[in-house]
């Protein structure tokens, strides 16, 4: 499964399986800025930093939540870094191992899945669901 979207007139494809095998499943989606590292950044304004998190699940399906689980990290959550550390993209375990602290970051601008909010619990997508916040809109392709 692949996601495109446009950034300044040029179309980028991104495919989920590649970014599930590299990021152990879960792929975070929100504006590139200098304190987040997101997995796919988009580069519009009218989206969050923590926008919305996609969650590999078994056999190839993918859930989609509004905003983003992410835990403390020693280096900070909002690091300067173009890459976390470790690559665990705020997910690490924070200075104390084994004992993260998870927080729900919950963005102002509402991620809708086909024209519809998400639920609670998030929704699991297929081809043809077009992801959209802010002015930004992600068509999910085969």
């Amino acid at each position: 499964m692949k996601l495109q979207y446009e950034v300044n007139e040029t179309v980028r494809t991104v495919d989920l399986d590649e970014l599930a095998d590299i990021y152990s499943g879960i792929v975070n989606i929100g504006r590139k800025c200098k304190e987040v590292w997101n997995t796919i950044a988009i580069e519009d304004d009218s989206a969050d930093p923590f926008q919305c998190q996609m969650v590999g699940a078994a056999g190839g399906s993918w859930r989609l939540k509004h905003g983003q689980n992410r835990t403390e990290c020693p280096k900070g959550l909002l690091s300067s870094k173009t890459v976390p550390c470790r690559s665990c993209m705020g997910r690490c375990v924070g200075p104390h191992p084994g004992k993260a602290k998870y927080y729900q970051r919950t963005p102002e601008t509402m991620t809708m899945l086909n024209g519809a909010p998400l639920s609670e619990w998030g929704n699991e997508i297929n081809v043809g669901d077009t992801i959209s916040f802010g002015n930004v809109s992600i068509s999910v392709v085969e």
